[in-house]
């Protein structure tokens, strides 16, 4: 195993692949097929016993128009295709707010990339949660800054 993931990482993916998988209506063998991988090799992946190589990435957005950054991170358990990402920009201007308000009245600042990833961080928690998570958003402002 790499040191980019873990069994926790690929077990997750796993499940994100056979929901691929599901939504499409194919048997292993037969997606396996379509992304040229033997029945073997793509089962391991699905139980998540094996890390995901890049050249599947490849396969999944170019077969199955899988957004790959939903692959590797979610939100959420249906799959998303490449372009299909749409910001709930009410929820994030909430997720910035909180932050911003957070950092003033804390007396705390964040370099912008830092500070760009825990928003990025925090819209994502809030968007699989479904709403605000106050709690979570301060825990992880306490964190990095």
């Amino acid at each position: 195993m790499s040191k980019l993931s873990n069994e926790d990482d690929n077990l997750v993916m796993g499940r994100r692949l056979m929901a691929i998988r599901v939504a499409s209506g194919l048997t292993q063998s037969d997606f396996a097929d379509k992304l040229g991988l033997s029945l073997r090799a793509y089962a391991n992946y699905e139980r998540g016993e094996r890390e995901m190589p890049t050249a599947l990435f490849k396969s999944l957005v170019d077969t199955f128009r899988i957004d790959p950054l939903w692959q590797l991170s979610g939100p959420g358990e249906d799959p998303v295709q490449f372009g299909e990402r749409v910001l709930d920009m009410d929820l994030m201007e909430g997720v910035i707010r909180l932050i911003e308000e957070w950092l003033v009245k804390h007396r705390r600042t964040l370099k912008p990339d830092k500070k760009a990833r825990v928003i990025r961080l925090g819209y994502e928690h809030c968007v699989a949660k479904g709403e605000i998570d106050t709690t979570h958003l301060r825990e992880m402002l306490s964190v990095a800054a």
